[in-house]
């Protein structure tokens, strides 16, 4: 028998409340050729019991429990280096998607072997005119990302399908052939990152070897989430690791990923922002000085990481490289989009 088409990858942390749904809707997707990979990060609660539960039922459901919690990146690492679907689609567990997500995500991603990652309409709820979390990634320019209109009232928002600079990490398809070009020292994902701007790493880098991105608005889910980086309050609420890390991660992505001639321009535009940040944490958030003592440690690999990404990102981009290895379609006819309109009914 040959494998799945497509991996569904799920990296859970004590996601009991929400991870029962997820999986009922991933279960649930017209395009029924994939497998799962549950990957724990030592759970302390009863996610693992929850997800055996459904595996017992669905043989397409694999739970792969994990002795220490190793984040985000390194939990879908795991399952990206034991799998070799064509094409994998990450899975936050707080995710409900439709049931025809799946499928139309493919079709977009088989139409052009120069995709290497479509993303789709993220809603935060279900009512008759909800707010948008997400549409993917745009760049900015002092090398941050933020959320497509995110917050936004989706009958007020003229939504497009097409090329956008990245993808959130909550839900994105890519193909196996971007995944593999975009290894580092073996590793996709970047596990210095951890759990935190991994989706603006992996955006940077694709951008940066000339893959694209493909907005999908009918691929529509489900993810709750309400995302404000200037709330002080919520600021305070969260632990020193996660915001030493916040620190940390925009360093590496600074120092990874800009080419050389644009390294000038992009500090002259980071710089204020970095040096404000770094005042707060003297003045206010002394744990996330770790950041910088971080970076300053470890100086060496990120160098070296950096020559090996600038020496990729000078070769020839994925449209010459993997043209051959495009599959077919799908369907005869590519997934149609969706109006406003239709997105709401």
């Amino acid at each position: 028998m040959s494998a799945p088409s497509v991996l569904l990858s799920i990296v859970t942390w004590n996601s009991a409340a929400v991870i029962e749904a997820c999986l009922a809707s991933v279960l649930a997707q017209t395009h029924t050729d994939f497998t799962v990979w549950v990957v724990d990060n030592a759970s302390a609660d009863d996610t693992c019991a929850r997800v055996a539960a459904v595996a017992a039922t669905d043989a397409r459901v694999h739970l792969q429990p994990l002795a220490q919690n190793t984040g985000f990146c390194g939990g879908h690492n795991y399952a990206l280096d034991r799998t070799s679907s064509g094409a994998v689609l990450l899975v936050n567990p707080d995710i409900v998607l439709r049931p025809n997500y799946l499928a139309r995500a493919l079709a977009v991603l088989r139409s052009d072997a120069g995709i290497g990652t479509v993303c789709g309409l993220l809603l935060q709820s279900d009512g008759p005119n909800p707010r948008i979390d997400s549409t993917g990634l745009e760049a900015l320019p002092d090398g941050r990302f933020r959320l497509r209109h995110h917050g936004q009232l989706l009958a007020e928002t003229d939504l497009r399908p097409g090329p956008v600079d990245g993808a959130d990490g909550a839900l994105p398809l890519y193909r196996r052939a971007f995944i593999d070009d975009l290894r580092v020292e073996g590793q996709f994902f970047d596990e210095r990152f951890f759990a935190h701007k991994e989706d603006w790493d992996i955006a940077w880098r694709g951008r940066l070897y000339g893959w694209r991105t493909v907005f999908e608005p009918g691929c529509r889910a489900l993810h709750p989430r309400e995302f404000r980086p200037a709330d002080l309050r919520r600021r305070l609420r969260l632990s020193g690791t996660i915001k030493a890390d916040a620190v940390k991660n925009q360093w590496l992505l600074l120092l990874k990923n800009p080419p050389t001639r644009q390294l000038l321009p992009m500090w002259l535009r980071a710089l204020p922002r970095q040096l404000a940040i770094l005042l707060y944490a003297l003045l206010l958030e002394r744990p996330s000085l770790r950041a910088y003592r971080y970076v300053w440690q470890h100086w060496g690999g990120i160098r070296a990481t950096r020559r090996l990404i600038q020496a990729r990102a000078a070769q020839p981009g994925p449209a010459a490289q993997c043209r051959t290895l495009a599959r077919p379609p799908l369907t005869t006819q590519p997934a149609p989009t969706m109006t406003v309109q239709e997105i709401l009914t």
